[in-house]
């Protein structure tokens, strides 16, 4: 299923010679600071965008919950716990360490999210 961030990064590529080489998209791409000032037309275009990155998200956090539940089934065959602490206070710190206070929220709602049923 396409999108609109796929249909709209399609569409940046082919009209790219119409687009001054120092702007910026609006849409933080992977591997750019997400920090970077960026620029909109108007209310709807920010909320398209803004719905555009969370479809983004939903997808990514579906991603790393199945890779998640993996890890997990392959700990348990190999004898280890489910879920390793350790591991996890990592996660949580780097979030925090990105984004302060709610980035802790956030990676444990994640982390919450990705564990699956505990018996």
């Amino acid at each position: 299923m396409t999108n609109a961030v796929d249909a709209a990064s399609g569409s940046a590529a082919a009209s790219s010679a119409a687009v001054p080489a120092d702007a910026q998209p609006a849409i933080p791409q992977p591997g750019t600071d997400p920090s970077a000032p960026r620029t909109i037309a108007s209310i709807d275009e920010g909320r398209q965008l803004i719905d555009d990155i969370d479809a983004r998200l939903r997808e990514l956090v579906t991603a790393r919950k199945e890779l998640s539940r993996q890890v997990q089934a392959l700990r348990a065959e190999e004898g280890g716990p489910r879920i390793q602490h350790g591991r996890e206070n990592e996660i949580i710190a780097s979030w925090a360490d990105d984004l302060g206070p709610r980035g802790v929220e956030i990676a444990v709602a994640v982390l919450t999210l990705c564990r699956g049923n505990l018996p």
